[in-house]
């Protein structure tokens, strides 16, 4: 299953949705892997506390031609030893191909249980209808939702929402008035940011009502799957 999620808006939190919704279903036992679209995010290795550790990165994957072997890539890919492999750009900026995002995601799919796709503001990622699920998370202020709202138009398929900071009765109001199916709701926890800073993953809390949103939204992406299947 893929599963790609974007921000509606600066600081609505989808990359550190996506980091905790890994976390979880490595810590379920899943085989997973993030890819990392977003050029201008920094690389997401930082959220996962692994921007020292060796491996493949996309700046090693340029020039690279031709399908990717799925097993031999995730075999090369940075990861804690408690979480997911990770395809990340390093401290360098490069420009990703759209054809080698295709090419890395067609080449893990099949030997994964879960790709999570971290698409940013990337145009070139932008051709949604290559994923099981698109997330478009969104936070529960006039200004998050209204930026979630302008988001949704730039997409060519129209995602779920997940919405950071409602419960789920006005964020389904929400969800209506933007025609949009809701996935779930994430709660604020103010331990995210200082476990950033300390190198901990988002989810790593197994305990806390975060990472209980996480494994609530993942099960229920996991059953529509697998009805629609």
């Amino acid at each position: 299953m893929t599963i790609a999620l974007l921000g509606g808006g600066t600081g609505a939190g989808a990359t550190t949705a996506l980091v905790a919704l890994a976390t979880r279903a490595h810590a379920a036992h899943r085989r997973v892997v993030v890819v990392d679209a977003d050029a201008c995010g920094g690389g997401i290795d930082v959220a996962f506390g692994i921007e020292t550790v060796p491996g493949v990165r996309w700046e090693d994957l340029l020039g690279s031609d031709g399908p990717l072997d799925g097993e031999r890539l995730l075999e090369r890919l940075p990861s804690r030893d408690d979480g997911p492999q990770v395809l990340s750009f390093g401290r360098q900026w490069c420009e990703l191909p759209a054809g080698l995002l295709d090419r890395a995601v067609t080449a893990v799919r099949p030997v994964c249980d879960l790709v999570l796709v971290d698409l940013g503001r990337a145009a070139a990622a932008m051709r949604t209808e290559r994923y099981d699920h698109v997330l478009l998370v969104a936070r529960g202020t006039p200004s998050g939702l209204a930026a979630a709202g302008a988001t949704v138009q730039r997409l060519g398929a129209r995602p779920m929402l997940v919405v950071r900071g409602l419960r789920e009765a006005p964020a389904l109001d929400v969800a209506g008035a933007l025609r949009l199916d809701l996935a779930g709701c994430l709660p604020d926890d103010r331990h995210l940011a200082v476990d950033l800073e300390r190198g901990v993953p988002a989810g790593s809390r197994a305990r806390s009502a975060y990472a209980g949103a996480c494994d609530r939204l993942l099960r229920d992406l996991v059953v529509a799957a697998e009805a629609a299947a």
